[in-house]
């Protein structure tokens, strides 16, 4: 099984997602610049991603450039993951190095199929106000991104420029206070799908948070995003699994599903989450919490705030499951 995530606000968060968590959580630092934690993960997800590294090939996907991702301790030295995908999808990284097959392969199709880079930026600056505009940044040479003032983005010219960007081989992605102006070869799907040939995988589990995130959604076999992330309840992707927690606690119930998909027979699971056990059961998940000292030992166990359990341990506390409904719950044989 390969698990293909985003990094920031799906596994790690700034210290801003932190404010409003209300239980009580204790953090790792991920993340240091210039002396200062601008990166963390609860010990309950770092517990849970180091699990799922050892069973499953676990693959960082970001826009963060190069140097960026390097900042990251979890993926450095003896952590280095067989691949990462940095720069939105313009470089593969393989055990640390750069995949040279793909960096030539992202040099041919821009070269070919994009118009330049002072392109763009003339039409964007012909199209938009300097006032919004406010920075610009590099990405490793590959693409550019602005950061912006939120409250005078022209909503009405917006969509003609990103039509306009899509003509000419770019895409226009705005996200929270950056505007990101990449080549269309350049994403994070096609990046996936060139690690799951090389590596024959033909089941694969994605995670993401906006909307660059979509194609490599798109291109694996099941997709999620965290509760109330861009991607929430936005018709996106309408096969598209939300967790049970927002925020910082979000990257919890991420890798736990994850842990449990990696370990069960799909077509027959004996391991549920709280929330797919509650479901085919017909209870609330306050219920299962009231009757967890119920259960056989070994039949049920607490990660974080969310609980994974057995089929038997279910049947045990609460007999048989309800009658099979949607065509999710027809595929599983309990």
């Amino acid at each position: 099984m390969l698990f293909v995530s985003d990094l920031d606000r799906t596994i790690i968060f700034s210290s801003r997602f932190m404010q409003s968590v209300k239980e009580e959580r204790s953090y790792q630092v991920v993340e240091v610049v210039n002396g200062k934690h601008r990166s963390f993960i609860t010990e309950t997800a770092l517990h849970l991603l180091n699990k799922v590294r050892s069973s499953v090939m676990f693959v960082p996907v970001t826009t963060r450039t190069k140097e960026q991702y390097e900042r990251i301790q979890l993926f450095q030295g003896n952590l280095t993951p067989p691949y990462a995908v940095v720069g939105n999808g313009a470089t593969i990284l393989r055990n640390g190095e750069v995949d040279q097959e793909w960096h030539h392969h992202i040099l041919r199709r821009c070269s070919q199929e994009c118009v330049s880079r002072e392109t763009v930026r003339d039409k964007l600056k012909e199209s938009f106000s300097k006032e919004w505009l406010k920075e610009e940044r590099d990405a490793d040479g590959w693409f550019f991104y602005y950061i912006i003032d939120p409250d005078k983005t022209d909503y009405e010219v917006l969509p003609s420029f990103q039509k306009w960007c899509h003509t000419q081989g770019w895409e226009a992605t705005l996200h929270g206070r950056k505007f990101y102006l990449i080549p269309t070869p350049i994403n994070k799907g096609d990046a996936v799908t060139y690690i799951q040939e090389k590596e024959d995988q033909t089941f694969s589990v994605s995670a993401g948070d906006s909307l660059l995130d979509l194609p490599m959604l798109k291109a694996t076999t099941i997709a999620y995003t965290a509760k109330k992330s861009d991607l929430d309840g936005k018709g996106n992707l309408p096969a598209l699994r939300v967790t049970e927690k927002e925020g910082i606690l979000s990257a919890e119930s991420l890798l736990l599903e994850v842990l449990l998909l990696s370990s069960s027979n799909l077509d027959k699971p004996e391991i549920l989450s709280s929330k797919a056990a509650c479901t085919l059961w017909g209870i609330d998940s306050s219920t299962l919490r009231k009757r967890k000292d119920d259960f056989p030992p070994g039949t049920i166990r607490k990660f974080g705030s969310s609980y994974a359990v057995t089929v038997s341990g279910m049947k045990a506390v609460f007999g048989a499951p309800l009658p099979s409904t949607s065509s999710i719950e027809r595929r599983v044989t309990l």
